[in-house]
């Protein structure tokens, strides 16, 4: 999935040194904000902070030197002062401080806007030119350590390597409690949960959950709950089915301060997906309406919503476009897209794709939710061949959500396969039992009969999806304009989609013209 963006929460953070705060203000070429810094903590720079003023003097443009005669006081000072004759290289050092703020500034930017590879490369960039510099160039980061790792992390996890993202959030949750920063500990910690939860990694979720709940009393000025910690609540209570309270939990992350908008719509489809009391059709509405607003211009398989999309088709009984969808798609990202890819297959009945995807999820070791799915898949193909290793499987895939508490992850299996399944789990499984009192929404069998329309509805069907106007339908079947957009609306509702285009393609799917 794409997009993790950060929260800003409103209040007051614990100011970091002068000399960071005019790297910053380079960094980001806000000249006036580093003199006034500069003018303001004149004594304290003297004594700590010659590195920057030293930065300030030589990144500034000349020409905006020359025009402010205190830009020129300052540098008479220096030029004065015993201390003037720094080295190019510890010029070039200082600089390199100042570039390691405005590449990791950079690189928030392009991953807020979805450009999660070019975010990647102004990050590790930033990284470098940051391992470059010596200890005590190092120093004057102290005050923006924790955010540059938190900024680090997020787009190391969104498009590099999921690891080095981890531990860098991590490091931002224990650099920021040091310095009694708990307003981005707390994000850090909402943030962590937040991305174990899309992997099933249970255990380690609940446990930064409580990280985060243990800062809520402390932080500053009563600070909200963030947006990811309550998505992270969302998704705990969706593995365990209880669907009142990921609602619940899903209406404080949209009231939340802050950016999630792809976060919080992918949480929202998850839920949808499953929650016998969504209305399914609305929600794939929805969701096409902001994929298209946000990732328009991209490759449908581009987009981090996509898996989300083709989860609601799927439960639409709309396979074959689910499947359309996910045809082509890179590398798999979170959440894995794989076991979306091979319940498609199953539902279709191609279990020989069904199988490959499944069997190439296995290798997620670190994503205990993908493994759940991948053996419940692979246990529906090999009931369906009538394989000796029918119960063997299945058996796995219920163990496994015993062990890490995702019965959620043996709900994308149709009924009739989960039903005769049933039979192979091990005696007395909570996820069992889970399943079988939540009342969850499964995606239907390949062969369930299509939305049932009326004569009216079916006649306006053909005609629109032939691609002739409202006026010539009505004209055609003898009814009012208005009639005719009724009848739109309702196909549109029977059939889970949003416009014309959608609307024929799902009819051919159905068999319905």
């Amino acid at each position: 999935m794409r997009g993790i963006t950060e929260i800003s929460v409103p209040g007051h953070y614990p100011k970091p040194t002068p000399a960071a705060q005019i790297y910053r203000a380079l960094g980001a070429q806000a000249w006036d904000d580093a003199l006034r810094i500069a003018e303001r903590d004149w004594k304290q720079l003297l004594t700590s902070g010659l590195p920057a003023i030293r930065a300030l003097v030589d990144i500034v443009p000349s020409e905006r030197l020359d025009a402010d005669p205190r830009w020129r006081r300052i540098r008479a000072y220096l030029q004065a002062a015993p201390v003037a004759g720094a080295s190019l290289t510890a010029t070039s050092r200082a600089d390199a401080v100042a570039a390691v703020l405005r590449l990791t500034s950079e690189a928030r930017v392009a991953r807020v806007s979805g450009d999660l590879l070019g975010a990647l490369a102004l990050a590790r960039r930033a990284r470098e030119d940051f391992e470059r510099l010596p200890h005590e160039h190092r120093a004057a980061l102290e005050g923006d350590l924790p955010h540059v790792l938190f900024a680090w992390g997020l787009t190391e996890v969104l498009a590099g390597d999921a690891t080095t993202g981890f531990e860098d959030l991590a490091r931002a949750y224990s650099a920021a409690r040091a310095r009694g920063d708990t307003r981005l500990a707390l994000l850090a910690a909402g943030e962590l949960a937040w991305l174990h939860a899309t992997e099933g990694r249970v255990l380690v979720r609940d446990q930064w959950i409580a990280n985060a709940h243990a800062l809520l009393p402390t932080a500053v000025r009563r600070t909200p709950e963030p947006a990811s910690l309550a998505l992270a609540e969302t998704a705990a209570a969706f593995d365990r089915l209880e669907y009142d309270e990921a609602r619940s939990a899903l209406a404080r992350a949209a009231d939340a301060p802050g950016e999630h908008t792809v976060e919080l719509a992918w949480a929202r489809a998850l839920l949808a997906s499953k929650d016998p009391a969504s209305d399914l059709p609305r929600a794939l509405a929805d969701l096409e309406q902001l994929d298209d607003a946000l990732f328009g211009d991209a490759p449908s398989q581009l987009s981090p919503l996509t898996a989300a999309r083709a989860a609601l088709l799927l439960h639409l009984g709309r396979g074959e476009t689910a499947r359309t969808l996910l045809e082509d798609l890179p590398s798999p990202v979170l959440p894995s897209i794989r076991t979306i890819r091979a319940a498609v297959h199953l539902v279709q009945g191609d279990l020989d794709r069904a199988l490959h995807d499944a069997q190439a999820a296995l290798h997620d070791l670190g994503r205990p939710r993908a493994v759940v799915e991948a053996w419940a898949v692979i246990a529906a193909v090999h009931l369906r061949r009538r394989d000796p290793a029918t119960e063997a499987s299945f058996r796995r895939a219920v163990t496994l959500a015993d062990t890490h508490g995702l019965p959620s992850g043996l709900t994308h299996l149709p009924l009739r396969d989960f039903e005769a399944l049933a039979a192979f789990a091990p005696p007395r499984s909570p996820s069992m039992l889970a399943v079988g009192t939540a009342g969850t929404r499964r995606p239907p069998a390949q062969g369930t009969p299509p939305p049932r329309a009326t004569p009216s509805e079916l006649a306006a069907l053909r005609l629109l999806a032939a691609g002739r106007s409202t006026g010539e339908t009505a004209a055609a079947i003898g009814v009012s304009p208005n009639t005719v957009k009724t009848l739109t609306r309702r196909l549109y509702a029977k059939l889970g989609v949003s416009d014309r285009q959608q609307l024929a393609l799902a009819a051919a799917e159905h068999g319905l013209l």
